[in-house]
């Protein structure tokens, strides 16, 4: 698979996010309000399911699919985001290659922080598969137990621009939303009680996308650069993705997205089944710990010192 398929990938991700995070009585206007209210529960748990997505392959090609559809059928998604109304903390749990990898992470404001306790299993199967555990002793995480990475200043000091859309305004974001749900038509929204589904079809995703990037301001419109600059963006995801169904339901606080593959092959590659993602929102009260400055690493050497005492070489 050709690495502009990540870019397709990418359109798929943000015209969900576009399409589930928005605000205007028809069906589209009520999916809309639901979602924008369930966006600001103070809790919002979701597992992504990939058990029906099958890799298919051809020529030489076509030794490379058992294997992958078997990483596939391992790999399993959840996680869980709360915030306090002012600061968010989002939890991840990836299950895959045998191994739970949790990520915590902390928002605050622009700042994001990565709990570095979250490291260990990614270590450890470091050491595994590169076989470094024959050089050093057992993992020690006591150097960095309790610390957290500043992505921020991470990026900054490797000269990565901070530019992304969660520096946007409310007002910005539901201006490029309106934009891009123009596109759609009142028939691509149906009701069956309180939940209302929406239904995009693969020609419709790239045009949804778009409409939604060029009404962002110019510095994060910058973010999808790579992503607008693809040639024939629009028949490329048709020719992958069949359609993204999103259902949600307000009395139940729930939603539910599938995205179903064509099966047609490129270049010798192709996916078919679909993926899908739940969500379950909430109400409850939460609090949410802001790392102390002292406990922040901000420099990649200091990180690089950090790991170094966790994973001591063996001395004869």
């Amino acid at each position: 698979m050709k690495l502009k398929k990540f870019g397709i990938f990418s359109v798929v991700v943000t015209s969900a996010i576009v399409l589930t995070a928005c605000s205007t009585t028809n069906n589209k206007a009520t999916f809309i309000k639901d979602n924008e209210t369930l966006s600001k529960s103070s809790t919002q748990k979701f597992d992504m399911n990939l058990e029906k997505l099958k890799v298919t392959a051809s020529g030489d090609k076509k030794m490379y699919a058992p294997i992958i559809n078997g990483y596939l059928a391992d790999f399993k998604l959840s996680g869980e985001s709360s915030t306090d109304g002012k600061n968010a903390a989002v939890t991840l749990k990836f299950n895959m290659l045998g191994q739970s990898i949790p990520i915590d992470m902390i928002l605050k404001e622009k700042n994001s922080y990565l709990k570095l306790d979250t490291l260990e299993p990614v270590l450890n199967l470091y050491m595994q598969t590169t076989g470094a555990s024959a050089y050093y002793n057992r993992l020690d995480m006591t150097p960095i137990k309790g610390k957290y990475l500043d992505i921020n200043a991470i990026a900054k000091e490797s000269g990565q621009a901070s530019k992304d859309v969660t520096s946007l305004t409310q007002a910005q974001t539901k201006k490029a939303t309106e934009q891009a749900l123009d596109v759609l038509d009142k028939s691509d929204f149906s009701k069956d009680g309180s939940a209302i589904t929406l239904t995009v079809s693969g020609k419709n995703i790239a045009k949804v996308t778009k409409a939604y990037i060029n009404a962002l301001p110019k510095d994060a419109q910058a973010s999808f650069e790579d992503m607008t600059k693809q040639k024939d963006l629009d028949k490329e995801i048709a020719d992958v993705i069949k359609t993204i169904t999103i259902t949600t339901d307000s009395k139940k606080k729930t939603s539910h997205m599938t995205i179903a593959f064509t099966g047609k092959e490129t270049d010798g590659v192709g996916l078919s089944g679909e993926a899908s993602l739940d969500m379950v929102y909430s109400d409850k009260k939460a609090t949410v710990k802001v790392p102390a400055d002292t406990d922040v690493i901000k420099s990649t050497d200091e990180l690089t010192k950090l790991i170094a005492e966790s994973m001591q070489l063996k001395t004869n």
